[in-house]
């Protein structure tokens, strides 16, 4: 059973997904639990609505949030046992997750933050879009040459550091300065999400971009000392 379970975690998809929902449902779970005042009368439907939609902002976030979680599952179905094995299927993942980001850089712009806006959004939904025409190392169908295609899927990963950053210094406020239990919750779950979406773009690298050779090379070095 575990060895089943560590096989299905191999799967980027699942990874994605894993971080889609764990940060949804403790977003929603602490929207449930707030009482701002003059809300007391809201029932927990009404706090759900309008964490969802209950904003431009908000329905952006859930709609990214909707579109990450399907692209997630076509990862899932492209990799079998922690291999690719449909390379079409991943491309669509690809265009999914450039739609999802490209939605997300709507919402977090709308949110006023338009650094994450430009990273998350932006730079992440260009490396995924990059990365479906670049397709697989073995496609015959790619649409950008191989190099291009290997920096669009390091381009994923970079658009990540940003997010940690921002994650690192949130967790480093309410560790310095408590704010409430609700903030230290949020601040760490980003972090793991962020981290759980790292982990699976990794996966997705280009053994041949810049990433993986400078990491491969690193360690051959630490490995000769």
């Amino acid at each position: 059973m575990l060895r089943r379970i560590g096989i299905r975690l191999a799967d980027p998809g699942a990874l994605y997904n894993l971080g889609n929902v764990l940060g949804f449902a403790v977003g929603l779970a602490v929207a449930l639990g707030m009482s701002e005042s003059g809300d007391v009368n809201l029932t927990y439907w009404d706090r759900a609505m309008a964490h969802v939609m209950g904003s431009p902002a908000a329905i952006a976030l859930s709609s990214a949030t909707a579109v990450f979680f399907w692209g997630g599952i076509l990862y899932g179905r492209a990799w079998s046992n922690g291999s690719l094995t449909n390379p079409k299927l991943n491309r669509w993942g690809d265009v999914l997750s450039g739609v999802g980001a490209a939605v997300l850089g709507v919402g977090l712009m709308l949110l006023g933050n338009p650094w994450l806006a430009a990273s998350a959004g932006a730079m992440h939904a260009l490396g995924k879009f990059g990365s479906a025409l670049a397709g697989t190392e073995t496609s015959q169908q790619a649409l950008v040459p191989e190099r291009a295609g290997a920096f669009f899927k390091d381009l994923v990963l970079m658009s990540r550091v940003p997010a940690i950053l921002a994650a690192v210094v949130a967790l480093w406020a309410e560790f310095t300065i408590p704010q409430s239990t609700q903030g230290l919750l949020l601040a760490l779950t980003f972090a793991a999400c962020c981290i759980i979406w790292a982990t699976a773009d990794w996966m997705l690298l280009s053994p041949r971009g810049w990433i993986r050779t400078t990491a491969a090379r690193f360690l051959s070095n630490e490995m000769t000392f």
